[in-house]
């Protein structure tokens, strides 16, 4: 079977981790766009053929009509037997679904807009049912996602399948063998838009300080204006921010330091942070929202909490911060979660099953 993987982000290493277990089993051609290069050296090329394409921005229509008809043209010269697209565009993904000669996989990251997400890869809240229109088989990353296609959009059971986020060890080839777990250190990391509940672990500070007075908090990431999470701060000096897009090379030099990684969400789709700190062997705190308690398993993998609810996540967050043999314990059996169930070895072995179904 040849398979042709398209992704049309430029910041993760999901489709490279896809594409380099699948090459295990198929074969695959793996087109990523020209801003992802950085991934080349990460792809496997003794079981993957990787090609890049010139990704324009949205405010160049002809020039992504004219990106559209260099994928169609690429398709039709490597004729797969099925074209798997891993991540939604508002251009790309309807050209090559409308002329499509092969079956079409489309992985759905999100059914739906996050609350408060204005800059969520400029998909228009009115277009993500288009996501999935052209795909005879649709993969999703959490339960309550599948739910919501199966019940809101009426998409029939056997087309949607549920196959998680796999453990994002890319970051580990980054990590330094002398940096260590800093004592007491909490780590918020991601994207920073409303529904990521950031506020909540912000209001949580002056609780988590009283009763573990060096405790502090990591927050590394970018999105929305930070001024309004600064001026909620009552103790800045707990904090630890770095405002901005997290290199990949100093990924793991912040996992690393982590003693717990805190997943405050208001709402979710599931999560790469958690995939990341699996990676890791850092427990997590997350919130009982979304696709969380697909990948939070409670009291083995971290601890879950109810959703806006600073009391309820401070405590969480002591109590791991307190018990080092618990915390220790759940860090090793998140280790080895990410290494059984979310393995790309696994991953791959579930996303074949998709295709052979077509």
């Amino acid at each position: 079977m040849h398979v042709a993987l398209i992704e049309f982000r430029n910041s993760t290493p999901y489709p490279v981790q896809l594409a380099n277990a699948l090459g295990q089993l198929c074969q695959v051609t793996l087109l990523l766009p020209e801003t992802a290069s950085r991934f080349s050296d990460k792809v496997d090329r003794a079981r993957v053929n990787l090609e890049f394409f010139h990704l324009p921005r949205y405010r160049q229509p002809a020039h992504l009509a004219m990106m559209v008809r260099h994928l169609q043209r690429r398709l039709k010269a490597l004729q797969p037997h099925l074209v798997h697209i891993t991540a939604w565009h508002v251009w790309g993904t309807p050209g090559l679904g409308m002329s499509a000669s092969c079956p079409l996989v489309a992985t759905v990251h999100d059914v739906s807009r996050h609350p408060g997400d204005s800059g969520h890869h400029g998909i228009p809240s009115a277009l993500y049912p288009w996501q999935w229109h052209w795909a005879d088989q649709v993969i999703v990353h959490a339960t309550i996602a599948r739910q919501q296609l199966l019940t809101q959009y009426g998409c029939h059971p056997e087309r949607v399948h549920l196959i998680p986020i796999g453990s994002y060890d890319f970051y580990r080839t980054c990590a330094s063998d002398t940096q260590a777990e800093r004592p007491n250190t909490v780590l918020f990391f991601g994207r920073i838009w409303e529904y990521k509940g950031l506020q909540y672990l912000i209001e949580a500070e002056p609780l988590i300080t009283k009763a573990i007075p060096d405790a502090r908090i990591i927050i590394a990431g970018y999105g929305e204006r930070f001024e309004k999470y600064q001026k909620a701060m009552l103790n800045p000096h707990h904090f630890e921010v770095h405002n901005y897009r997290i290199p990949d090379e100093q990924v793991a030099h912040f996992f690393q330091q982590a003693s717990v990684v805190a997943l405050p969400y208001i709402e979710a789709s599931q999560s790469g942070v958690a995939s990341v700190a699996y990676a890791f062997g850092k427990p997590v705190v997350a919130t009982r929202v979304g696709g969380l308690p697909d990948v939070v398993i409670e009291g083995q993998t971290g601890l879950l909490v109810p959703p806006a609810d600073a009391c309820s996540l401070a405590e969480a967050i002591i109590t791991l911060l307190r018990d080092a043999p618990l915390r220790h314990k759940m860090g090793q059996q998140a280790r080895q979660f990410a290494e059984t169930e979310l393995s790309w070895e696994h991953i791959a072995q579930k996303t074949l099953t998709v295709y052979q179904r077509i």
